[in-house]
């Protein structure tokens, strides 16, 4: 008869789930993503044009 083996708790993950996991809350990344993300392309002439 075969088992399913389970993850160990007490081991740590090797790499954090997400990337914003990795990435700590007072982190100068985070206010520039803020500040990127504020940006409206079309401001700055680019189209999009989807088919």
């Amino acid at each position: 008869m075969k088992f399913i083996n389970g993850i160990n708790r007490n081991q740590l993950p090797l790499f954090a789930s997400s990337i914003d996991d990795a990435i700590a809350q007072d982190n100068k990344i985070r206010l520039i993503d803020l500040c990127v993300n504020s940006l409206k392309p079309p401001d700055f002439g680019f189209t999009f044009d989807f088919v």
